[in-house]
């Protein structure tokens, strides 16, 4: 059964490279989704997998994010689960 997250990170997130760590972080998994830039100092990710796995990917990236961001706040949310095959940076929306 695979689980879908949609979070919303915001704080400096924008200009950091934080994206492209979510890719690469996001690569080490079994994950799929995408991640992409949506208003002011705000990052949507939304990440479907295996339960223990999305975990386990959430928890790597609030570890570990580029050296330049700070997270201010963290929101989750269940989301339908979409089948979805492969991690992408989505464009961005204002």
């Amino acid at each position: 059964m695979r689980d879908r997250r949609n979070l919303k990170i915001r704080g400096v997130v924008q200009g950091v490279f934080f994206r492209e760590t979510v890719c690469r972080i996001a690569s080490r998994y079994d994950v799929h989704g995408f991640v992409r830039n949506v208003g002011h100092e705000t990052v949507e990710i939304e990440v479907e997998g295996e339960p223990n796995v999305v975990s386990a990917f959430i928890g790597d990236l609030l570890a570990h994010p580029p050296r330049a961001a700070r997270i201010e706040d963290v929101r989750s949310m269940s989301a339908p689960a979409l089948g979805e095959v492969g991690f992408f940076i989505a464009p961005s929306v204002r």
